[in-house]
């Protein structure tokens, strides 16, 4: 793979972009400006109404399996992740023989620097992210903490890692951080990042935020931001949170023009996963999408995403399938051909992955160069599903999918601004409410037409026989691929009072 990387930029001399990819977290999709306009977030709807907003693109439904298909372009059912999520002090993660995104792209000549939440496994420094390709990362190794004192579980993990000549892990554990809002931490480190960028590399910034995972926490002056408009507390502080990421963006965005540096940078937005439901959420919403984080259902993996650059075209609303699998290899192209066509230029071979290169579409020069993902499998919860063309199929429970409305502080503005801009934008057709849905029993095949009812309000399975025997086809030809999830309990070896009240890696390998 290597000596056809090197090949492609010898013989193919291009202007390698600058590389932002900014991740919220648990963000539902009717959390953002462009479906739902009581969201204050100036500079996110401005990158995206100028941008490519990209209305069809798919993720895992939960947080650690979305970042392993990101970082390696392979299902994670073929990693043994798929099955919820990595969780502290668990002594897995994604395996060190895995290569992933900042190794090939710093191979590719750039460098590497990621801001904000791991969540792929800490139990050896050789699954941490700076012995994984990455020149520096700062931020937090597990799945959720709090956004002032840096806690999960009690104990700390907020540090600045940095590659260590002799081979490990220089890591500086930040108790400075401590007192001080998350999203402003990383929007601070990011700029940093950028102004202090040795401009004859490119640079590739993986800004994965927490923002909006709970707990609700927010500086007040977010908060008071929406007095009169939003009513609801759940709601109106996770929405001043999505303001408060939307100050990160602008602070990054700003920092790269300062730096001369925007005019080449792509800068991609996208959710880890949909938003929690009612129950276990912070006041996402994923209206009129069914189910949310955790499930298969629309809402689960559906992701509010778009892409920006001044070097493409802007105004644009792209229903291209694509999946979470699809950025490896695309920034792979971008890195080797930069914004050309793959017409005009190849990528570099990753090998057997299941990420495809899928510039082309979602510039608008081609098509989708899938057809079909899978959405998971799952063999400790006896499910699966998979999307193939306008279908969709259920094996077993998806997961809770009920349909929750945002609440609804003025009919009329909602009815004007919400319902009726997002049917426009995304061509939704229903008038659904809040409605808790029948949970499916684990032999159970539902099939839905996601392209005519996104919703997901029609079953069609019965009038559909052949498609559910192709698909059930393809989901045997992707279980024969299956790993046996690789979750295990806590080790107690992890235990943080063995390392100052701080989560460490504990193991010389795992």
């Amino acid at each position: 793979a290597w000596l056809l990387v090197l090949q492609v930029l010898t013989v193919h001399s291009v202007t390698q972009p600058n590389i932002v990819m900014m991740i919220a977290d648990d963000l539902g999709w009717a959390d953002v400006p462009w479906n739902d306009a009581l969201t204050i977030a100036p500079t996110l709807t401005s990158l995206a109404d100028t941008g490519i907003i990209l209305d069809r693109h798919y993720v895992q439904p939960i947080c650690s399996p979305t970042r392993s298909a990101l970082m390696t372009g392979k299902y994670p059912s073929r990693l043994g992740l798929n099955h919820d999520t990595i969780n502290a002090g668990e002594p897995y993660g994604l395996m060190a023989n895995e290569t992933i995104i900042a190794n090939y792209m710093s191979e590719l000549g750039y460098s590497c620097h990621a801001v904000g939440k791991w969540h792929l496994g800490y139990c050896s420094w050789d699954l941490t992210p700076t012995k994984r390709g990455f020149d520096s990362f700062y931020g937090y190794y597990n799945g959720h903490e709090t956004y002032y004192t840096k806690e999960t579980h009690n104990f700390f993990d907020f540090r600045l890692d940095t590659p260590a000549d002799n081979g490990t892990v220089n890591s500086e554990v930040v108790w400075s951080a401590n007192g001080t809002y998350s999203t402003v931490n990383y929007a601070n480190r990011a700029a940093k990042v950028v102004a202090e960028h040795d401009q004859s590399k490119p640079l590739f910034l993986y800004l994965p935020m927490q923002s909006v995972h709970k707990p609700n926490e927010v500086p007040d002056s977010y908060y008071q931001m929406y007095e009169g408009i939003v009513e609801n507390e759940k709601r109106r502080t996770l929405l001043a949170m999505v303001t408060a990421m939307d100050d990160a963006a602008e602070v990054v965005v700003s920092a790269l023009k300062q730096a001369g540096m925007w005019d080449n940078t792509i800068f991609i937005f996208f959710s880890d996963n949909g938003g929690p439901l009612k129950g276990i959420g912070n006041g996402q919403v994923n209206y009129p999408l069914r189910g949310g984080k955790y499930s298969y259902w629309e809402g689960g993996i559906r992701s509010s995403s778009f892409v920006h650059s001044p070097m493409l075209p802007g105004g644009v609303i792209n229903r291209e399938m694509l999946h979470v699998t699809d950025w490896l290899p695309t920034l792979g192209h971008l890195a080797a051909c930069g914004v050309e066509p793959a017409t005009m230029c190849s990528g570099p071979d990753m090998g057997d992955i299941d990420g495809v290169n899928q510039w082309d579409a979602i510039v608008g020069a081609g098509k989708s160069n899938r057809t079909e993902f899978l959405v998971n499998i799952d063999p400790k919860a006896k499910n699966s599903a998979l999307r193939w063309g306008p279908w969709k199929l259920y094996h077993g429970n998806p997961g809770k999918g009920d349909w929750i409305p945002p609440p609804r502080i003025n009919e009329v503005l909602y009815n004007k601004q919400f319902t009726e801009g997002l049917r426009e934008r995304s061509k939704f057709d229903t008038e659904q409410e809040y409605i808790f849905s029948e949970m499916a029993d684990p032999d159970s095949i539902m099939l839905f037409d996601v392209e005519a009812d996104p919703a997901e309000t029609r079953e069609v399975s019965k009038d559909n026989p052949d498609v559910v025997t192709a698909m059930l086809d393809r989901l045997d030809y992707y279980q024969s691929r299956t790993t046996a999830p690789r979750n295990c309990p806590r080790d107690p070896a992890s235990d943080p009072t063995q390392f100052g009240g701080v989560w460490t890696p504990w193991l010389k390998a795992c």
